[in-house]
Formats: structure tokens, C-alpha cells, sequence
């Protein structure tokens, strides 16, 4: 089903591309591909084409959608996503002066005239506006523009870009010229368009509420773990039957004032039993700095999850590495606690700067009394710890871990972090199909 599904948006979307390679050569007008005007009209099209696609395809990347997110990861899928919004552009800018270029040159009119008076044109300043929201949002995505918006203003943009694509509707039905041209187009437009929303929609918005409906997650208590590290604790109803396989995240929306408008995403920081879900949550910005300062017990809480592939599921080999920066213990806390229990032969390389930045300490410290698990700690800012000091490089790996080449990687920190120890890794003979990581930079 999952392939089926998969090969949905990719079908329809080729569909599309000959639908306009036909009504292009047999329009009404004769092929459009004879003279230097139906070129014009023929290739605006085809960019209209290819951005209404894009942001269908868009819409479904972010959708986290559970027949694709598993087959790729959730965070590949938002890198997928990124790039994308950087192609998009290129066709919603193609798009309008193709078309005025085309429109000019029958009426022998100069451009700016004829963009002027097409403004004017029913649905079209719509579409106009709705293109500049598409386009904003894509603007302060770009890196240099990120750097310098919180989340939330980020964020209220990219919500624009609902509106944008709203705005854009009336254009496509109205004054799209192969919607108009072929019934079979028309249709295939708007159930692919119906397809990515109807996906958007439950998934990310309705799905999170029947869960709720569902288990009535709520907080349960709050637990300090390091100075700037809080555990949640969550209860709720039948949990037994709310799946989560260990290292797996969730975006949380806490239902409390000051935190409804947003969700973030926070891993399970142990697994699942039944009973109570845990997510523990670093202080490293406005948000998480007034959670820590105000969240309640008897919070509601929306779940959208479980997301990631960073399981137990990845595994190739038959012993385990796990290599850990700071907050990124959280997945692999839940990750140790089965392997430990399934009797594996685990290593866990926990990276932090001082002893007091260590969290969940006394728990690694009981995994490591079953004899298949061992934990090192590896402080850089502490000198006097007597244990390892340094970073986790490649010389600290050949010496921790000399049966390294044999073992699964499961790599979660910081982004330079991980992109320094896949370096690492590779030069010490660990094929890259068993280094695992996530970024959860959604």
C-alpha cells in the first residue's frame, strides 16, 4: 500500500507534464510550439505547471505522512522539503512574465503596460499576492534570513504560505489555460491538489486531535534531570496501545497559555510501558526556557507522532555503538534501555562539558550493571574528572571501541558533531549503511 501510495503524486505528475506536451501541439491556436509568441505561452505555462507541483510536493513532504515518513525519516523528508523551496522560486518567477511576454507581444504593447493591465484582470491580483506570500515564505527560509528570525516569526510566515496557495485558486480555475483546455488535466490537477491537502490535513492537523480524543495525554510532573535539562511526564489513557519504538521524537503542542500556538519536536526519553510516556526537554531558547519556568501538571498535550526511523529496526550488526552530545542522550536513553534488555552488546559514548551537564546519569549508570551495556563518559571542560577528557574523535573511538568496524553507529548531537564523527567512522572502516543519525531540525 505504501508503494501504491508512493507512486501516487510522482504518476499524476507526469500525467500532467504529457497532458501539457499535448494540448500544446494541438491547441486551438495550432502548436504552440511553432512561433516565438506560442513558445512563450506554452513554456508559462509549463512554469505554472511545475510551481503548483512543487507546492503540492511541498505540501506533502511536510505533511509527515505515515505511508512515506518511515521509508525516509522524517528529518530527510524536511531537508527534502528545504531544498525543494529553493527550486520552487525559479517557476513561480518564470511563471508572470512569460505569460505578459506572450500577452505583449500580440497586442504589440510594451511590458510594463501589459503586466499594468493584467493586474486588472478578474483573479489575477489574487494570484498575485498569493505568489508573494509562496515567495516570502521561501525568502525567510533561505539560511542568511533563518539566522535572524525566531521560530515563531519564522513560523507565522510559513503559515503565509497556506494563505498564498489559497489565494492562488481562483487564478488556476478561472485563467489556467490547460485546465481549461482538457477535462482529463483539470481532474488530475485537483485530485493530485486534493491529494496532498486531504494528507496534510490528518496528518497534521486532525490526526494530533484524534490522539487526543483518544488517550487525553496530560502532563503528569516535572523532574529536573541536570540544571538545564527537565523531564515531562506524561499520562493518559490506554497508552498500552500509543506505539513508540525507542529513539523515536514527537512534536508536542502543550494546550496552556504561552505554548498553544506552537509545537515542537522532543524525543521519548525512555520507552514506552504502558503507563506513562517521558520527553526530556534542554533549555536553549525562549520557548523551552518558559516551559521549564511554567509548564503545569494537569496540561493537556497534543501529540503529533511517533516520528523516525532511529530505531532498533536499522540494525545490521550484532553489537551497538552509541555516540551521544548533550541533549542528544534523550533517543539514545530509550535506545540503550532495549538493547540492554534484548542482552545486546552496547556501547554508549556519551560527550558532555562537565560533570554536572551528565543527564540521566544514575539510570545509565543501572543500565551498565547489565553486563552486555558499558557507558563512558567523555568531559571536555572539566579538568578534574578522572575519567576520559577530550572530544570523541577518531583517535577516542580507535581506543574506546577497537572492535568499532563491527559494530552499528547510532549518532545523535549537535549537526557539526555528527558530520565530524560520520568522518570519523568512515575512516576507521564502519560502512556508511550502518551509521545511523536524525536531525531534528524541523
Amino acid at each position: 500500500m505504501k508503494k501504491l501510495l508512493l507512486a501516487v503524486f510522482p504518476s499524476g505528475a507526469l500525467l500532467l507534464a504529457g497532458l501539457w506536451a499535448y494540448n500544446s501541439l494541438n491547441s486551438a491556436m495550432g502548436s504552440l510550439f511553432a512561433d516565438r509568441a506560442g513558445l512563450l505561452l506554452a513554456f508559462g505555462r509549463l512554469a505554472g505547471i511545475a510551481g503548483g507541483l512543487g507546492v503540492m510536493a511541498q505540501l506533502l513532504l511536510v505533511s509527515r505522512a505515515k505511508w512515506v515518513e518511515p521509508l525516509f525519516g522524517l528529518d530527510r523528508l524536511t531537508r527534502y522539503h528545504h531544498l525543494c523551496g529553493l527550486v520552487i522560486p525559479l517557476a513561480l518567477l518564470a511563471h508572470p512574465p512569460l505569460i505578459v511576454l506572450y500577452h505583449a507581444e500580440l497586442t504589440d504593447s510594451a511590458f510594463l503596460s501589459q503586466y499594468l493591465a493584467m493586474l486588472k484582470w478578474d483573479y489575477v491580483p489574487a494570484a498575485a499576492a498569493g505568489g508573494a506570500l509562496l515567495l516570502a515564505a521561501v525568502f525567510l527560509s533561505l539560511p542568511f534570513a533563518r539566522r535572524r528570525l525566531s521560530y515563531e516569526r519564522w513560523h507565522t510566515a510559513h503559515l503565509g504560505a497556506y494563505l498564498g496557495l489559497a489565494l492562488t485558486l481562483g487564478h488556476q480555475i478561472n485563467l489556467g489555460g490547460d485546465l481549461a483546455a482538457s477535462v482529463l488535466f483539470s481532474r488530475a490537477w485537483f485530485a493530485l491538489l486534493a491529494f496532498a491537502g486531504l494528507n496534510l490535513a490528518w496528518y497534521r492537523f486532525l490526526k494530533p486531535l484524534w490522539l487526543y480524543k483518544r488517550h487525553a495525554f496530560t502532563v503528569d510532573r516535572t523532574v529536573m534531570e541536570t540544571g538545564d535539562v527537565m523531564s515531562v511526564y506524561l499520562t493518559g489513557r490506554d497508552l498500552a496501545a500509543f506505539a513508540v519504538e525507542p529513539g523515536q521524537f514527537a512534536l508536542l503542542r502543550f494546550w496552556a497559555p504561552g505554548f498553544k500556538l506552537q509545537a515542537h519536536p522532543f524525543s521519548f526519553s525512555k520507552p514506552a510501558d504502558g503507563r506513562e510516556l517521558r520527553f526530556s526537554i534542554k533549555k536553549s531558547g525562549d520557548f523551552t526556557a518558559a516551559l521549564q519556568a511554567g509548564l503545569k501538571a494537569g496540561t493537556p498535550v497534543l501529540i503529533d507522532g511517533p516520528h523516525g526511523v532511529f530505531t532498533a529496526a536499522k540494525l545490521r550488526a550484532d553489537k551497538v555503538l552509541l555516540i551521544a552530545g548533550g541533549i542528544g542522550i534523550t533517543p539514545l536513553r530509550a535506545l540503550a534501555e532495549k538493547l540492554s534488555a534484548a542482552g545486546t552488546d552496547t556501547v554508549l559514548l556519551f560527550s558532555n562539558r562537565t560533570r554536572k551537564d551528565i543527564a540521566f546519569a544514575a539510570e545509565l549508570d543501572e543500565l551498565a550493571g547489565n553486563g552486555s551495556f558499558k557507558v563512558v563518559n567523555v568531559l571536555s571542560e572539566d579538568p578534574g574528572w578522572a575519567g576520559e577528557q577530550g572530544l570523541v574523535d577518531a583517535a577516542a573511538l580507535k581506543r574506546l571501541v577497537p572492535d568499532l568496524a563491527g559494530r552499528d553507529a547510532f549518532l545523535c548531537g549537535p549537526p557539526p558533531m555528527i558530520e565530524a564523527l560520520k568522518t570519523a567512522l568512515a575512516g576507521l572502516g564502519v560502512s556508511r549503511d550502518r551509521v545511523h543519525y536524525e536531525l531534528f531540525s524541523l
